[in-house]
């Protein structure tokens, strides 16, 4: 398999080749030679370099709570309530996708953790087991996170002075999480997903085989200071004054550096001390390494296609192949099947951020709903795409081949759901 880093650089050469060939502007042909290209390219390199920041805190916050002790403690005890295996998967299930919609990064731990506990319980307790079913509902956080609080399209348009704002302008959460459109489809989709992992456990087959998997090292409180902690309550009685006080209207001081300042603050008071915060976060950034590398060449692709006119030519060709009314659903299936190849969430809102909002505006349709759909696209097909999975796979024990089956279904059926909210709720 190509490496997701492999795929940035192959999408960058592809770029290079039709920024090359020309561009079509308005009746005439617009050829660029490689210094030309080569310039757009390393203009852009560099432009996502606050949004790469945020990316990388909001995965790193997520996976140092996610593997905090108390709530490595919880999880076991958690994996003791149920009785069946029924049980046992409705209950992963649930906890992962209100992690997922809490922070990406902490439901795929915590999903991937809570699965491995599960299925120890069951077999200490003599009943059959399903670890395959136990692990793909351990994932079902990453095929809903995106309409939650860690999304990171609909918080990027809520930031002033993201890099899309000279476009759309500044979206609120107003519009895009908190509309009634996303809690409509996300809270059925959850529902959906909940029925489905029943009739799958209900039905399927059950073993009493354990699996080899990686070793899980809960981190600990620290108990020489607190430091840490006072730090932590500074920042959150900022964050408290900051909302008492806050000159936008509803929820408009939700973004994305105001969800990763609260996650700041809540793993400063978790960890206590310096010393085990730092520890913490040493081992969450190893996690956050692709998008370290991979952000600075998706901002090439995006400097590339906008200041060669292809953005233009995207935006056209989208107007002369579309309608307003077939746009969404054509931007929903485009953002579900160009995740496979851009595995990233912010990495590819960059990319086909600007093409969606330009088109958008240009047919008059919500932005604010649009950029909802590109989320809806992005996360559902994460259930058939590996990257993220591999944490999981590594936990849990559980390969690829053996996940698939199950993670098909959850996807089928909520591609359906969401296809359909799309068509009668936009």
């Amino acid at each position: 398999m190509i490496s997701p880093f492999g795929l940035v650089l192959i999408l960058t050469f592809l770029t290079f080749s039709l920024v090359l060939v020309g561009s079509t502007g308005e009746e005439v042909v617009k050829t660029y030679d490689f210094t030309q290209a080569f310039g757009f390219w390393q203009n852009g390199f560099f432009g996502l370099m606050g949004f790469t920041l945020q990316m990388m805190m909001i995965l790193v916050f997520g996976f140092s709570l996610a593997v905090f002790k108390p709530v490595n403690l919880f999880l076991r005890k958690l994996a003791q309530l149920p009785s069946t295996l029924i049980s046992a998967v409705l209950l992963t299930a649930a906890i992962t996708m209100i992690a997922g919609l809490l922070n990406w990064g902490f439901g795929l731990i915590v999903g991937a953790v809570l699965a491995r506990f599960m299925q120890q319980a069951l077999l200490e307790k003599g009943q059959g087991s399903n670890p395959a079913l136990l692990a793909a509902s351990g994932y079902l956080g990453m095929g809903i996170w995106h309409g939650g609080f860690s999304g990171s399209a609909p918080l990027s348009v809520a930031e002033s002075g993201h890099f899309l704002e000279a476009k759309a302008g500044v979206i609120p959460v107003e519009f895009t999480l908190f509309s009634a459109f996303n809690l409509v489809t996300t809270f059925g989709l959850f529902l959906i997903f909940m029925g489905t992992a029943w009739y799958l456990a209900r039905n399927s087959s059950k073993t009493s085989d354990s699996n080899d998997a990686l070793s899980i090292d809960p981190l600990e409180q620290g108990k020489q200071n607190g430091l840490a902690r006072i730090a932590g309550l500074f920042m959150l009685g900022v964050i408290l004054v900051g909302v008492v006080f806050a000159e936008e209207s509803g929820l408009g001081f939700v973004s994305l550096n105001w969800v990763n300042f609260l996650l700041f603050s809540i793993t400063l008071i978790a960890y206590r001390s310096s010393v085990n915060f730092s520890n913490a976060i040493a081992n969450g950034l190893k996690s956050s390494a692709d998008i370290f590398i991979q952000f600075p060449f998706y901002a090439g692709i995006l400097g590339l296609i906008t200041e060669s006119g292809l953005l233009n030519e995207f935006v056209k060709m989208g107007n002369e192949i579309t309608n307003p009314e077939s746009f969404p659903l054509f931007s929903f299936f485009s953002a579900a099947l160009v995740n496979f190849f851009i595995p990233s969430g912010g990495g590819q809102w960059a990319v086909q951020g600007p093409i969606i909002l330009e088109t958008s505006a240009a047919m008059g349709l919500d932005t604010g709903k649009m950029v909802m759909v590109f989320a809806f696209g992005d996360q559902i097909s994460n259930l058939l795409q590996p990257f993220w999975a591999l944490p999981l796979l590594s936990i849990t024990g559980v390969s690829v081949r053996k996940i698939f089956p199950y993670t098909l279904v959850f996807f089928l059926v909520g591609l359906f759901w969401l296809w359909a909210s799309i068509f009668f709720f936009f």
